[in-house]
């Protein structure tokens, strides 16, 4: 019992004396402008870009101009990382009409247009910045960007061209190996294999069924030969038995004249379909990554 009050004695003697001082430090302000930030940079730190980009904008309300310029840039950085690259052109277009010289928010605003998938504009602005930059270093980033743009653009010769005629001298290691890269991507994207839609529709004019035969789709050749050939001779056989007042054969012949042309306009949609999704799973295989 006695060594009982003892241990409790200790601890009270010990844990009182920090509770009155916790007691009589004054509360945490955290409406206060740098506990604002503090806890920004806590959010973003942990991935929370959205919060983070919204307690970043208290901070930006309750600070003085000096800083502003930083705090825009790690807005529009939290609303691209966020997946709101619209937000970030907002304020990436903000902080350059305060600074214009500022080499990151101008590469970055290059760098949001190729994630919003605006590839032309991306390409323009990079390529209007290029005088702009101060330094190699983001002069080179936006060429290889510029580059990227027309490999997701599809734009096979172009993008070889591009990484064809690209200095790698002077280029840390893995910018090198990575335009290495993407010229071989763009070699490869010119032998894809395509379909040509307007011959795709002759064959099936020619011969229906042919065209999808052609696109790589027999199962749909045969449906169109046996829908055909079924319309066709049950248009025949309405004919032969009324002449060209009967009504069945006009029937079943418009039903298969429209279902003809149908058969020839689906050949060059599922020509163009086949090249939309070999580019796509190709496109897919490129390790793109912003440099």
């Amino acid at each position: 019992m006695i060594y009982r009050h003892a241990i409790f004695l200790t601890v009270f003697c010990c844990v009182f004396p920090a509770l009155m001082v916790i007691a009589d430090s004054p509360p945490i302000d955290y409406y206060q402008p740098e506990n604002i930030r503090k806890f920004a940079d806590y959010l973003y730190a942990q991935g929370d870009y959205l919060r983070a980009a919204g307690e970043y904008q208290r901070y930006l309300f309750s600070q003085s101009s000096a800083l502003g310029n930083d705090i825009l840039r790690r807005i529009a950085d939290s609303y691209r990382l966020g997946g709101h690259p619209d937000r970030a052109v907002q304020f990436l277009e903000t902080l350059l009409q305060t600074q214009p010289n500022s080499n990151l928010a101008r590469y970055e605003l290059g760098a949001t247009y190729f994630l919003m998938e605006q590839y032309d504009e991306s390409i323009r602005f990079l390529k209007e910045s290029q005088d702009l930059f101060q330094g190699e270093e983001y002069r080179w980033k936006s060429q290889m960007l510029i580059g990227m743009n027309k490999l997701m653009q599809k734009r096979w010769a172009s993008a070889f061209q591009h990484f064809d005629q690209f200095d790698l001298s002077g280029l840390p290691e893995t910018a090198g190996h990575h335009a290495s890269i993407y010229k071989r991507y763009a070699e490869d994207g010119r032998e894809l294999s395509s379909k040509n839609p307007l011959l795709a529709g002759f064959l099936s004019t020619v011969l229906p069924g042919s065209g999808r035969i052609y696109v790589g789709r027999p199962n749909d050749a045969l449906l169109t030969v046996f829908l055909l050939g079924v319309l066709g001779w049950a248009a025949y056989d309405g004919f032969a038995e009324n002449g060209v007042s009967s009504r069945k054969g006009w029937t079943f012949g418009t039903v298969g004249g429209i279902f003809y042309f149908g058969n020839v306009y689906g050949s060059v949609v599922a020509a163009q379909t086949h090249n939309r999704r070999t580019e796509a799973v190709f496109l897919a295989t490129i390790p793109l990554k912003i440099p």
